[in-house]
């Protein structure tokens, strides 16, 4: 079931810091300090984000990040994706498929609930949460 934790929120409160800020470099110790996260969870964090190109990082002295894509090119989706959060609404609504579909009365509804869900969360892009503040 959708149960959104701290990582995914301090993910989106990160990827939010860098679009505000879009053309700069940050240390993990400055969006730590700046987001009150734990600099350990961070760096956890932006592994994964890198991981999906999301944000580029460069491991220098100090460990330097920045957005690696266009603001219209990231989603919630892609966010909540990146840090492997459970976006399903329920056991059964795994990948879509339920093994008891065919005598399940509320598969159909749950399949399409989650359709839905997935598709909000793709068509809110990074562009449009940043104008909107």
């Amino acid at each position: 079931m959708i149960n959104l934790s701290k990582t995914w929120s301090y993910a989106l409160k990160s990827v939010i810091h860098l679009a505000n800020h879009k053309d700069r470099l940050f240390t993990i110790k400055e969006i730590s300090n700046d987001l009150s996260i734990s600099e350990s969870l961070l760096r956890r964090i932006i592994a994964n984000l890198e991981s999906t190109s999301i944000v580029f990082s460069k491991k220098w002295r100090n460990w330097w990040v920045k957005l690696a894509k266009n603001l219209d090119e990231i989603s919630i989706y892609d966010i909540l994706n990146s840090v492997w959060e459970n976006m399903n609404i329920s056991d059964c609504t795994w990948w879509l498929k339920c093994k008891n579909s065919d005598s399940c009365s509320t598969s159909s509804v749950l399949n399409s609930l989650q359709k839905w869900i997935n598709s909000l969360l793709k068509i809110h892009t990074l562009d449009k949460i940043i104008t909107k503040k």
